[in-house]
Order: structure tokens, then C-alpha cells, then sequence
């Protein structure tokens, strides 16, 4: 009786591997060609999709701010460096170097910047944060000795934060981030299969959402490499199908806010 129990069960284990192993060999297709990855930034601000086809290049689509957000109220309350920080990181800072404010334009520093040897904003790096507007692009740049969190030693570190400074209320795409993305992804199907790996570039379109949430200043900032792709992304930005909800300061007056459409190859 035993020996009969355990061939049945090897039978069975046999198929259940055999069948596995099918599955493997011949799974759905679509799940092959195609994969979505979500972004690690917060999901109200930047989203992802990333179409895979084997005989194509990878093509990445993302919506949200230019860098990691920051609301307009917490920037204009910062007064440290650690208030950009996790406090299990401020705490092993012994000493800065220095604690820079920088103005950045396309991406780019810029000579509007403001330095003190603290830790602590200077009276007119405070006054450079409180002069920043929505959109406004800026890096806070810090060098200093801390402790090492594996060992416990001092070492020489330098941490860049890049931010947008965003409204206390964001503007939403009122069917959902996923429906905007797919909507792009589904429209542009005929001009990506053009694309050719060595030539398909890292692409920047911003556009605006206004107080009235409607759709303005649709521009190319960075091609794609193919002038075709670009044009028929501002047109599908400029032609979305369903409405914006209009961002908010902290009064709750509906203000303006930049976004950010990146697509084409990976890349910032």
C-alpha cells in the first residue's frame, strides 16, 4: 500500500514539474514583449512605463515634475540642511564644509547661488529659498564629515539634492496617472517602431497645466532624435482625452503648475 502512495506521488510531482516547465518555455507573449516598471519617486508625482519589444529599443514613458518635489510652504520653512535630510542621517553629520543654494536653468547650474560653511542657511540663502516659485528647478549641495553608519568612522561626504518646488496640491489627470500613460503609449505605437537603439535619444517635453486646467506651452526642450516622434508627442500632450484638475497653493487658489513628459531612451 505504501509503494502505491509514493508512485502516485511521484506521478504527480513529475507532472507538476513538466507542466512548469511548459509554461516557461511557452509563455503569453505579450507578458514578453511588454513590461512596466513603476518609479520610486512618489506615485503623485512622477509615473513610468517602459515598452520592451525584442526587435526594438527600449521606450520609456514618464510624467511628473523635473526632479524630486518639494511644496513652496516646506522650502520656504527650511532652515537646515537636515530638514532635507532623514534625521538618522542628520545625526551622523559631525561638520560641514560648506551648504550651497544653486539656481538651476535647463538642468544646468547657474551663477545664482548662495554658500556658508554651516549647516545652517545663511540670512540670504534664506532669502534666495523664500524668492523660489512653483517650477523652479534648484540643487541644495552639502559637503561634510559624518559618521559611517556600517563602521562608525568619520569620512568626507557630499549630498546633492535636486528639486522642483511644487504646489501644496498637485495637478491630477482626473482618469488616473495609468490612463495618461497608456493613452501616450497606445497613440505613438506607429512612430516608435522607426527607432533604432543608436539613434533614439533621451527626450524632455514640458507643458503646463493652468488654473483653468487646461493644457498650455506644449514644448520639445530635448529631441528624441526623430522630429516625427517629437511632433506627435506634442500633439497627443496638446489633445489628451480627458481634463486636468488645476493645482492649489496653500490658500487653495488654483495656480499654474510645469510638468514633465520624458520619453525615448532611458536617461535624465
Amino acid at each position: 500500500m505504501n509503494k502505491k502512495i509514493l508512485l502516485v506521488s511521484i506521478a504527480l510531482i513529475t507532472l507538476t514539474l513538466m507542466a512548469y516547465g511548459f509554461n516557461c518555455m511557452f509563455g503569453s507573449k505579450k507578458d514578453q514583449a511588454v513590461a512596466v516598471n513603476s518609479n520610486s519617486v512618489p506615485a503623485d508625482e512622477q509615473i513610468e512605463q517602459q515598452v520592451i519589444h525584442p526587435a526594438l529599443p527600449a521606450f520609456s514613458y514618464v510624467v511628473g515634475t523635473r526632479f524630486n518635489s518639494i511644496s513652496k510652504t516646506d522650502l520656504q520653512n527650511a532652515k537646515s540642511f537636515s530638514d532635507f535630510i532623514a534625521k538618522e542621517h542628520a545625526d551622523r553629520i559631525v561638520s560641514y564644509a560648506s551648504l550651497s543654494v544653486i539656481t538651476l536653468k535647463d538642468g544646468n547650474q547657474t551663477d545664482s547661488n548662495k554658500t556658508t560653511n554651516s549647516g545652517v542657511f545663511s540670512a540670504a540663502q534664506l532669502a534666495l529659498l523664500q524668492s523660489f516659485d512653483y517650477s523652479a528647478n534648484i540643487l541644495i549641495s552639502a559637503k561634510y564629515t559624518e559618521k559611517s553608519f556600517e563602521t562608525g568612522e568619520l569620512q568626507q561626504s557630499i549630498w546633492t539634492p535636486y528639486l522642483t518646488v511644487v504646489p501644496e496640491k498637485q495637478a491630477v489627470y482626473t482618469t488616473g496617472k495609468e490612463a495618461l500613460l497608456d493613452y501616450l503609449k497606445e497613440n505613438s505605437k506607429e512612430q516608435r517602431v522607426m527607432v533604432q537603439k543608436n539613434r533614439l535619444k533621451p527626450a524632455r517635453l514640458n507643458f503646463t497645466i493652468t488654473k483653468n486646467g487646461a493644457v498650455s506651452n506644449a514644448k520639445i526642450v530635448r529631441t528624441s532624435g526623430y522630429s516625427t516622434i517629437d511632433s506627435k508627442m506634442i500633439e497627443l500632450i496638446n489633445n489628451m482625452p480627458d481634463s486636468w484638475e488645476a493645482a492649489e497653493n496653500a490658500k487653495g487658489e488654483k495656480v499654474d503648475q510645469e510638468l514633465v513628459f520624458s520619453f525615448g531612451a532611458d536617461g535624465c
